[in-house]
């Protein structure tokens, strides 16, 4: 198994819209310098599903928001602006992954998270798309599990704790707009951090 040498345009276009809400547009500007993507500022790529962007520069630019802020810092920023890409993704695009229709007030929790499941295997179809087949998603006592190897969050990195905080920040935004409130969602293991995996599990309510 193996990464996609390129990515949809709309995903580096997304992420620079989400950290330059979450930064401001000094701050986004600064990680580009110090990743080597000063060709993008001002310059984002066109917002469509063109595969005409290489996955190390989506990769460098999450390396470089690490190599600025440092992993305790870089943390909390990588979590808002995963649940930010997903909050931006259901703005745009509010029948993506056929959410719509979802009434929270007539399910049981049980059935909630079985529409969880459905439709976290949908995204991870289209993410095998995007990246490679790179995933393995079940369902196992915990919760849901992704394990994702290689992983394109974190590549090339080394870390003293798990550092995939966009995947899991984005995981947290489809799981409370699901099930309609706050669960536990965790990296349980990080390749950065020296596992042979990077595992995350959405804990059933």
């Amino acid at each position: 198994m193996g990464l996609n040498e390129k990515v949809p345009n709309q995903l580096l276009y997304l992420t620079f819209m989400t950290a330059k809400e979450v930064l401001g547009e000094n701050g986004l500007n600064t990680i580009l310098n110090y990743a080597g993507l000063q060709r993008f500022i001002d310059n984002y790529p066109p917002d469509n599903l063109e595969m005409g962007v290489l996955n190390k520069e989506f990769i460098q630019f999450l390396t470089g928001v690490i190599g600025v802020f440092g992993e305790k810092g870089a943390r909390p920023i990588l979590f808002r602006g995963g649940m930010r890409s997903f909050e931006i993704m259901k703005e745009q695009f509010p029948s993506l992954y056929a959410m719509d229709g979802i009434d929270k007030h007539d399910r049981t929790p049980e059935k909630l998270f079985g529409e969880l499941k459905r439709i976290y295997q949908l995204i991870v179809d289209a993410s095998v798309y995007i990246h490679g087949d790179i995933y393995k998603y079940y369902e196992d006592k915990e919760g849901l599990v992704l394990e994702i190897a290689p992983c394109h969050w974190c590549l090339d990195l080394k870390t003293e704790g798990p550092i995939c905080f966009v995947q899991t920040g984005f995981q947290q935004g489809l799981a409370r707009e699901i099930l309609g409130q706050t669960v536990t969602i965790e990296e349980t293991r990080c390749i950065a951090a020296g596992d042979e995996m990077c595992k995350f599990v959405i804990h059933r309510p």
